[in-house]
């Protein structure tokens, strides 16, 4: 039994370790997705602690809904082979709609920590009128925006003063 369960796990390591076939992609991307199990359990969140790299953009959409960009900063060390450390930051973009939209409109800036409770939203990946698949993107949709006190400080919120 254990060498059976190696070796389907050896063959499912391979299998993720490959690329997708392009009958896979097209699959994941077509128009008419075949029908998805309703009962199976998933989940998609992210969860940001970051500084804000600007000053958050507030606009309105079309349907007259607010919603706001901005970007955090978030920072990993990576230890390497030969044992020496390498920081590595990342910028995300984040789209909050509504009333976080509004909150992050008046009380988020430039400089501040933040928390970020959000879902992970693709664009892209569609076939343009050439035949082209247009770049796929990666977003995240903000839930909630906290912002965090500083050591040995306050944050600067309406809900802190």
């Amino acid at each position: 039994f254990l060498a059976w369960s190696l070796e389907r796990f050896s063959f499912s390591a391979a299998r993720a370790a490959e690329q997708p076939t392009k009958k896979e992609v097209e699959a994941l991307f077509a128009e008419n997705p075949q029908e998805r199990r309703g009962n199976a359990y998933s989940m998609n969140r992210v969860e940001l602690v970051g500084g804000v790299a600007n000053d958050p953009v507030s606009k309105t959409a079309k349907n007259d809904r607010p919603y706001a960009i901005l970007n955090v900063i978030t920072n990993s060390r990576l230890r390497l082979g030969n044992g020496e450390y390498r920081d590595q930051s990342e910028r995300h973009t984040i789209t909050a709609f509504g009333k976080t939209a509004e909150f992050i409109a008046k009380n988020i800036k430039k400089g501040q920590r933040v928390l970020v409770n959000g879902r992970l939203h693709y664009t892209g990946g569609q076939l343009d009128d050439n035949g082209v698949r247009t770049p796929r993107q990666t977003h995240i949709h903000a839930e909630t925006v906290q912002p965090l006190a500083r050591r040995g400080g306050d944050s600067h919120t309406e809900e802190s003063s």
